[in-house]
């Protein structure tokens, strides 16, 4: 039963099944590297904005309490009072850059111009001191309500003289004596103190720490690369429906600030309007198993490299087993043919010679012993042929014949080939003439071989053709200055499965072997390992019952 998947096929079908199962693996274990590595970052971010969280309260912690010392010492003895803690120096200058005074109306009542500077009084108020006002409605409204006792974080805005830089603005209440509501004080705060902080997070090269408002305002942000991003609205940020959803967790987002897709991990600051972000950046993750998933990269091509060289060796030995499978059959049928071609005037030559030795047709019968002898001697001659012949073609196949190459004139090898010959045609009464169509110069060749290709092929010529017939001889050179020798005939012609057979040795067409006078069978495979061996190359043409034509091509 044949096979319904060629080997060739299956072979196919195995290496794309092979690369598909490499190449699915790599994607699978670098997509596996990669989602561990994103579990490892998100812990990380987790565990960052905890530290980050309590970190960002103590220091909130402590302006509150500055603030509640201010207005605390406010209440008991009024702005000069509370003035003591300011020119006693008793906060944390790093972290406040100044304080401010207001009436319940808004008013600036005080400032002081940083440390170390003098105070500015009302009196001394520059004109563009608006801008040490923003948001003054929004944070006394606050503390006249809920907020009383809460410490407000209002908006990042542009300080006004001297430097002009954005500040930070907490405010806490302040009561007169009485408990009334009398204004509030401002600390002023650089967003810097934080980001710089926030900054020297361990969150990757892309990473980013934030302290966002409930507001949805970013107050401070540390990035090693890109904006700050103080002041932005995030309104639209994914964090809100996240907090909607657990106070405390992970969500993913393209920056708003940068556009770097992160995973951000987040937490309330206890006790404040606040809330701390940690973004773990999808880049640093992937940056990070880069070199592993390279390194399985590198090994998924050599793997595959192996797949397509073992089924490339696989196909060369397929290859090589059926042309050796194929060498075999043709040897097998070689040495079939060689007996039958052996044995046929063997045979003749011992039925006549035993004829003759043991005088079966008596002792007056020498005339026909006579015939007999005759016969012995054309099989013998007939045999020595064959043996010259076969001998001939294994030089030639096995590349041990040498030729003596020199100019020789092709049209007179014709001439003499076809002088041999005629005798043969004239018994059948078959025309033999020759062309020279241009003059043709020498040809580089073996005389002796160009005779014996001429020879060959005029001979199964006129074996082949019946009586009557015609035989042509071209000589002539093609448009390149080949030389080109055609014999033409209008003989039993051949099928293209006969053409396959005439070539092989001893490979005479089935359709051929009922005329008599066939030779050797070895004269077309003769002929076409000489024109090879002279780097030409022999072309045969031919059509049942309309003759053949034959074309030997010689090298240039």
């Amino acid at each position: 039963m044949k096979n319904p998947i060629s080997f060739r096929w299956g072979i196919g079908l195995a290496v794309a099944v092979a690369l598909a199962m490499v190449w699915a693996g790599y994607a699978q274990m670098s997509g596996a590297l990669l989602e561990g590595q994103q579990h490892d970052s998100i812990a990380g971010a987790e565990t960052t904005a905890r530290a980050y969280e309590s970190s960002t309260g103590r220091m909130l912690h402590d302006i509150d309490v500055t603030l509640r010392n201010f207005a605390a010492k406010y209440g008991e003895g009024g702005l000069d009072r509370a003035r003591g803690l300011i020119d006693e120096g008793l906060y944390d200058v790093s972290l406040i850059h100044h304080f401010s005074v207001f009436d319940a109306g808004g008013a600036l009542l005080f400032r002081s111009a940083g440390p170390g500077a003098p105070d500015i009084l009302p009196a001394d108020v520059p004109a563009d001191a608006a801008a040490e006002t923003p948001d003054n409605d929004v944070a006394i409204a606050f503390h006249r309500g809920a907020g009383a006792s809460l410490l407000h974080a209002g908006r990042p805005y542009a300080a006004g003289p001297p430097d002009g830089r954005v500040l930070l603005r907490f405010t806490r209440r302040l009561n007169d004596a009485a408990g009334r509501f009398v204004g509030i004080v401002a600390a002023g705060v650089d967003p810097d103190h934080f980001s710089d902080f926030y900054r020297q997070a361990d969150v990757g090269l892309h990473g980013v720490v934030a302290l966002v408002g409930l507001d949805a305002v970013v107050r401070a942000r540390g990035a090693k690369f890109g904006k700050d991003g103080v002041g932005l609205s995030v309104a639209g940020s994914a964090l809100w429906a996240a907090l909607r959803t657990a106070p405390v967790g992970v969500y993913w987002q393209d920056s708003l600030a940068d556009g770097y897709r992160r995973a951000y991990a987040y937490r309330p600051v206890a006790g404040y309007p606040l809330v701390i972000t940690v973004g773990a950046a999808q880049v640093d993750m992937e940056a990070a198993v880069a070199g592993f998933r390279h390194h399985m990269r590198i090994i998924a091509l050599l793997l595959s490299l192996s797949v397509v060289t073992v089924a490339l060796l696989l196909l060369v030995q397929h290859r090589n087993a059926e042309r050796l499978e194929a060498a075999l059959a043709v040897n097998r049928d070689f040495l079939a043919r060689v007996s039958h071609e052996l044995r046929t005037p063997l045979n003749a030559i011992l039925g006549f010679s035993e004829i003759i030795k043991d005088q079966l047709l008596g002792t007056q019968a020498a005339a026909r012993y006579a015939d007999y002898a005759n016969d012995i001697h054309v099989s013998g001659r007939h045999l020595l042929t064959l043996i010259d012949d076969i001998l001939d073609l294994s030089r030639l196949q096995a590349g041990r014949m040498a030729l003596h190459l020199e100019p020789v004139d092709p049209v007179a090898a014709a001439e003499w080939a076809v002088r041999i010959v005629t005798p043969q045609a004239e018994q059948k009464s078959i025309r033999l003439d020759i062309d020279r169509l241009v003059p043709v110069a020498p040809v580089v060749a073996d005389e002796r071989a160009l005779k014996q290709m001429l020879l060959n092929l005029l001979s199964n010529a006129v074996k082949f053709t019946p009586r009557g017939g015609r035989i042509h001889v071209t000589v002539g050179r093609t448009v390149g200055g080949r030389c080109v020798l055609r014999i033409s005939d209008n003989g039993v012609g051949m099928t293209p499965e006969q053409l396959r057979q005439a070539v092989v040795p001893f490979g005479q067409a089935a359709a051929l072997v009922a005329h008599p006078g066939q030779g050797t069978g070895l004269g077309l495979s003769i002929v076409k390992s000489l024109i090879e061996a002279h780097g030409g190359h022999m072309r045969i043409d031919s059509r049942p019952g309309q003759g053949s034509q034959v074309t030997l091509e010689f090298a240039a």
